[in-house]
């Protein structure tokens, strides 16, 4: 089967982008009241139980095999514990549209790793360019103080988040490592019971008493800004070139943005925007074809 390209992939780019581009808000606003493993593990959860009520009406429970639980234990933790924890610290030090920005530098990441385990995405001199104007992007971002101070912390823990969201993408695109829903499951559930035994362990179960409002937008960003997006990137990036399919990072930053600023009133400084052109550009220098 050829890659997915075209229309059908720019659509379901620009779907998963705006769900998880919600999701930095929304963790920025939670982590103001749940400590970081206990937000990761309650969304593991939440996450966990959402695709599984979706798969049981579809009937698409199936597929769970041997395989499968071990991807399911390796997605677990480079997608779901580490980036579900390192996020929530970094957004209490700085906020949702530069950490969103940050993370967008994932394609580059994408890039340098697939070309060293993929052999048919080898990065070129036009694509190494890129990643190096992407870097400089983000930079930018992060202004003129660099990595001293709470917002250069934040953004060392996004670019940790994002460096395993990268390695992630690349082992499931080295080999079919089993049915999408399966390791969508599979993926929630190791990362719901890894977290929330962290949770318990260093926070204790009084973290989790919280009022309604705060279960209200944990369930919107575990099944709208998780759940969701993430059964959809692990059919696209089954179909698409793994560049391609992170091609995501692009457009979730400019969703992130535009709800950080109508629902947080986090506007951005003209010097984080045009930081964010500049990694954006790079990500668009690396992924698209002459």
């Amino acid at each position: 089967m050829p890659p997915l390209s075209g229309a059908a992939l720019w659509l379901r780019l620009a779907t998963i982008g705006a769900l998880w581009g919600a999701a930095f808000p929304l963790i920025r606003w939670l982590a103001a009241h749940l400590p970081p493993f206990a937000l990761a593990g309650v969304r593991g959860a939440l996450a966990a139980v959402a695709v599984f009520a979706f798969l049981w009406f579809r009937r698409e429970l199936g597929g769970i095999g041997r395989g499968v639980l071990l991807a399911a234990l390796v997605l677990g933790t480079l997608s779901g514990v580490v980036p579900n924890t390192l996020i929530p610290m970094a957004l209490t030090r700085m906020e949702a549209a530069p950490a969103s920005l940050v993370q967008a530098a994932g394609p580059l990441m994408v890039t340098l790793l697939a070309g060293l385990v993929l052999p048919a995405e080898k990065p070129t001199l036009r694509m190494l360019g890129g990643v190096a104007l992407g870097f400089a992007g983000i930079a930018l971002v992060i202004g003129p103080g660099g990595f001293e101070g709470g917002s250069g912390t934040g953004a060392l823990l996004v670019l940790g988040a994002t460096f395993s969201y990268a390695l992630s993408t690349v082992w499931v695109r080295m080999k079919p490592r089993g049915p999408a829903a399966a390791l969508a499951l599979g993926q929630q559930a190791a990362s719901a019971v890894i977290s929330g035994s962290l949770a318990f362990a260093v926070d204790g179960p009084g973290a989790l008493v919280q009022p309604p409002e705060v279960w209200l937008v944990a369930v919107v960003l575990a099944i709208f800004a998780t759940a969701v997006p993430l059964t959809m990137f692990l059919h696209l990036v089954s179909r698409a070139r793994a560049a391609d399919a992170a091609m995501v990072g692009y457009l979730q930053p400019v969703f992130a943005t535009i709800i950080a600023a109508a629902w947080l009133g986090e506007v951005p400084e003209p010097r984080v925007l045009l930081g964010g052109l500049v990694v954006l550009s790079a990500v668009a220098l690396v992924t698209t074809r002459r």
